[in-house]
């Protein structure tokens, strides 16, 4: 960031779970800057406070408090790194600001949110870099990374992989999805990339394509896709045998380790813009309410060959039906919230005991396209799972 001068300007850094704050703040501090850290409970590495010239904890949900003291420390940039579990989505506890902003949101899901949280920062006077900022060097460029070349096979592949998960992205479902020829074997959704992988892995026999992608008008000042040796261990362990991902726009992080890691396993790693072309989806306008959501995604998978179906929960898009079927999809969708239906519970009744206004957890909608014809075993297992499909 060579427009920044050291001396007159200190980096505030919101940091979540992950090596990204790590490097982030590694990347600042050889360019000079004072770092000033807020790391968020639950997540923040213990290795990141002796990095920073002040650090700070706060709770996931909480504005006012860190927004209090990065001015207190001169703050005058902040970025965001790191992960934050999408089950906080649900859990967090927000302060009167974050509930504020959050109420007036028609969605909740990464864009929005920190969409949100990048406004309220600029309108404290502090300045939202990009989060590659002080990491361009770790965006590869289009080219051949790691592992055995791709094949032309695998090149028509990924093209056709890239394209359906643009439209994936576009419709804040996920930035991933997995490819075997014309054929998408699973799409990421609330729970990430590595649930997805495991779901949608292949063998030796019949190996797969993960692709990696941004939203088209993607604001690189958060929610940047990354790439890191996790990620390469789940794929050697599920037959994923060549991954692709957008050019100079995602994040790999160790990347000598990374590349070292796919020639051991032979898994090919390369970098590619998207083309042109293929189906596309028509971007999500405003919508009333989680019936209409789910709705519009199942109709826009639809076109792209997808699925027929999907299950959304205030606003956030829970699970997808792909060529594994809406079976699936419900159980995928039961599993993750299952885990995390009490602490909904109990934040529920906390504030209300509190006496604050609050409803009930929301349940999860399931709603299909024209073509969605739920047998009574979908009926059954939906209701089994805490999902209204009427």
């Amino acid at each position: 960031m060579q427009d920044i001068d050291p001396s007159k300007h200190v980096l505030g850094v919101l940091a979540g779970a992950g090596e990204y704050p790590k490097l982030m703040i590694e990347g600042a501090k050889r360019a000079g800057m004072r770092v000033v850290c807020i790391g968020f409970r639950g997540a923040v590495s213990k290795d990141i406070p002796p990095l920073c010239d002040a650090f700070r904890k706060f709770r996931v949900g909480a504005l006012e408090g860190p927004l209090a003291y990065f001015k207190s420390q001169g703050v005058t940039h902040v970025v965001l790194t790191g992960q934050i579990k999408p089950a906080c989505i649900y859990t967090m506890w927000p302060d009167a600001t974050a509930r504020r902003w959050l109420a007036e949101l028609d969605r909740r899901n990464a864009h929005t949110i920190f969409g949100a949280v990048c406004r309220y920062i600029q309108e404290n006077g502090m300045q939202v870099l990009p989060s590659t900022a002080f990491m361009e060097e770790v965006l590869p460029e289009a080219g051949h990374l790691a592992g055995p070349a791709p094949t032309p096979t695998q090149r028509e592949e990924a093209a056709h992989g890239l394209q359906l998960a643009r439209e994936i992205a576009r419709l804040d479902i996920g930035q991933s999805l997995i490819v075997r020829g014309n054929e998408v074997t699973c799409v990421e959704a609330y729970k990430g990339t590595n649930e997805c992988i495991k779901n949608g892995g292949g063998s030796p026999e019949s190996p797969v394509t993960l692709c990696k992608v941004t939203k088209p008008g993607h604001d690189m000042r958060f929610d940047v896709p990354c790439i890191g040796l996790r990620t390469i261990e789940h794929c050697a362990r599920c037959g994923v045998s060549h991954i692709v991902f957008e050019a100079k726009r995602t994040i790999l992080f160790q990347k000598q380790a990374v590349i070292d890691l796919c020639n051991r396993h032979s898994i090919t790693l390369h970098a590619m813009d998207i083309p042109a072309g293929g189906i596309m989806v028509d971007d999500l306008g405003e919508i009333p309410d989680d019936a209409a959501h789910a709705t519009e995604i199942a109709n826009a998978l639809e076109k792209l060959h997808i699925g027929h179906s999907a299950i959304v929960c205030e606003g956030v898009v829970i699970a997808v039906e792909d060529p594994q079927g809406p079976l699936k999809c419900i159980q995928r969708a039961g599993a993750y919230m299952k885990r995390i239906r009490f602490i909904r519970l109990t934040n529920w009744l906390v504030r209300v005991l509190l006496g604050r206004n609050s409803s009930p957890p929301a349940p999860m909608i399931m709603r299909g396209s024209a073509h969605f014809a739920p047998t009574q075993e979908i009926i059954h297992a939906a209701r089994k799972a805490g999902i209204k499909l009427d």
